[in-house]
């Protein structure tokens, strides 16, 4: 606990922050930002919850300095994305060779075509995410805690759940066509016949005009939530 003054002066150099700009989330004089950092003053508890806070960083990274599980965490996080985004792009390789056979046997094009144009795309997030961790790792860096990068994750996080609840409509039609036109083709003396109007929304026409952008977006995607910090860690509250 004697150098908590280094700790603080480390995070802060480590989150790019001046000691003015730590002063000013802080609420306290630049001066007494030096204080801290120089050993001539010590933060009481409620100061070092609220450094805790402007810092990024737990209670204890403050008084005992950073833990010496960091790196191991962060090279956990690296094999658990880089076993998820294998197994994840596997199968849906997997999955496009089923749609691709059976589009050569029957010639149903909607199973390839949504495979195309949801199940590939989001299969990119997990590989880039694995990516950014990577990054992180090589770089003995950490994600950035501030208000900018939380909010930036959740906007990619909202525009990833508003794209797939436009595109439902769309993968329910696709379904229950082609469930149908498989039904026809089993009854004996029934043609097969299948017209559907779809709804098309701005996410949609996108989607379908640009599908080749699909996976390099996704990618994309997956970069920056691994950057900014996504899964959020919880930070412990106890000083």
């Amino acid at each position: 606990m004697r150098d908590i003054g280094k700790n603080i002066r480390s995070l802060r150099v480590k989150r790019n922050m001046s000691q003015d700009h730590l002063a000013e989330a802080l609420h306290v004089t630049r001066q007494t930002v030096s204080n801290y950092e120089t050993g001539r003053s010590r933060p009481d508890v409620e100061m070092l919850t609220a450094l805790a806070t402007a810092l990024d960083a737990d209670v204890k990274e403050i008084l005992y300095g950073p833990a010496e599980t960091d790196r191991t965490a962060q090279l956990r996080r690296l094999a658990a994305g880089a076993v998820v985004s294998g197994v994840v792009l596997a199968l849906v390789w997997w999955g496009g060779r089923l749609t691709g056979e059976l589009f050569d046997r029957t010639y149903l094009a909607a199973p390839a075509w949504l495979w195309k144009l949801v199940p590939w795309p989001l299969a990119f997030l997990p590989l880039g995410w694995t990516v950014s961790q990577g990054t992180l790792a090589l770089l003995n860096a950490r994600s950035p805690g501030r208000p900018w990068a939380v909010w930036t994750r959740r906007g990619i996080l909202a525009i990833l759940a508003v794209w797939l609840l436009a595109m439902l409509p769309m993968i329910v039609l696709f379904i229950r066509g082609t469930l149908e036109v498989i039904a026809q083709r089993n009854t004996p003396g029934m043609g097969v016949s299948f017209s559907m109007e779809i709804p098309f929304n701005p996410f949609m026409l996108f989607t379908t005009r640009h599908s080749n952008l699909l996976p390099p977006l996704g990618f994309l995607a997956g970069v920056l939530l691994g950057l900014l910090g996504f899964p959020a860690r919880r930070k412990l509250p106890e000083a």
